[in-house]
């Protein structure tokens, strides 16, 4: 089944329609085709229902979001069918840890192939799912804030438009995050628990991630002035803030967050709810299609 949102990177399955079906159906898939609709979590109970029905393998059509709800459905049955995933969204920040983000005919070959590997999938609250990772701080709502018409009329562009007007209203939030026996109290301007070295478009954000090591990559950026904040984000793009003495960096396989005001947090860019939060680990829950030889850098020797 392939699952897909009518909306995403400016329509861009429709006209990659026709190639897919030829792709996988000379791979000898036989393939179902069902849009996503706007009711709330429609494509989670569209991956249920197909992992229920039998359905060897699902395949997300679309960015970020739609990885995200097709994850939540899958991850709702005990031996979930492989996920392929058609990166036709604004960002695919999944697909760019598995090296095929800017080509979706590259993502259906790789799928063709059917050469899979088996990655970690981060549980929060106990109900919900994500495979990218999980954020919180002010400028973390821009991933859900964004509205679907700006992305297909902007592109990626529309993340920087809402970023630069949200710059004003940064503030940091007073927080509590236990991992590894350890406690962080004190203010913050945003966290990252990752599974992978890419969020926002940037592939730099968490260089030793790895889809199946068992564990998180935990990043808090600590309260900085707006100075040292532009540093930080310049360093960011080097891939060498993790030395920087506002960032902190661990390996966990556990995160508690609490907080004395509100604080949102979203995983997969998408809105999840209000802190308090514990996000953990399962280990290499999910088969999906991916070719080995882009990412051995990313995955567990």
């Amino acid at each position: 089944m392939i699952i897909y949102n009518p909306a995403a990177g400016k329509n861009k399955f429709r006209k990659l329609l026709p190639d897919a079906e030829k792709i996988l159906t000379e791979a000898d898939f036989e393939v179902t085709l069902v849009p996503s609709t706007k009711a709330p979590k429609s494509t989670t109970m569209i991956a249920k229902q197909a992992a229920q029905d039998g359905f060897d393998v699902v395949i997300a059509a679309g960015g970020d979001g739609t990885v995200n709800e097709v994850v939540n459905g899958l991850m709702q049955v005990n031996n979930p069918p492989k996920l392929g995933i058609l990166p036709v969204g604004t960002t695919n920040d999944y697909a760019r840890a598995l090296n095929f983000a800017k080509d979706p005919l590259e993502a259906l070959q790789i799928i063709a192939k059917q050469e899979t590997i088996r990655v970690d999938i981060g549980k929060a609250n106990e109900t919900e799912f994500f495979i990218n990772n999980a954020a919180g701080g002010k400028i973390t709502e821009i991933t859900y804030a964004v509205k679907e018409s700006m992305k297909s009329k902007w592109g990626r562009l529309a993340y920087l438009f809402s970023g630069l007007q949200m710059l004003p209203k940064l503030s940091p939030v007073n927080v509590e995050i236990s991992y590894n026996n350890q406690v962080f109290q004190g203010e913050i301007l945003l966290f990252f628990v990752n599974k992978t070295n890419s969020v926002g478009g940037m592939e730099t954000l968490c260089p030793p991630a790895q889809l199946n090591s068992g564990m998180f990559e935990l990043l808090i950026l600590k309260k900085v002035s707006p100075q040292k904040l532009f540093q930080l984000f310049a360093s960011i793009r080097k891939g060498t803030h993790l030395n920087s003495p506002h960032v902190i960096h661990a390996r966990t396989n556990k995160v508690e967050i609490k907080s004395t005001t509100d604080l949102n947090v979203s995983y997969d860019g998408v809105y999840g709810g209000k802190a308090p939060y514990t996000l953990e680990i399962i280990p290499e829950a999910l088969e999906i299609f991916a070719d080995k030889s882009r990412i051995i850098d990313r995955l567990r020797g």
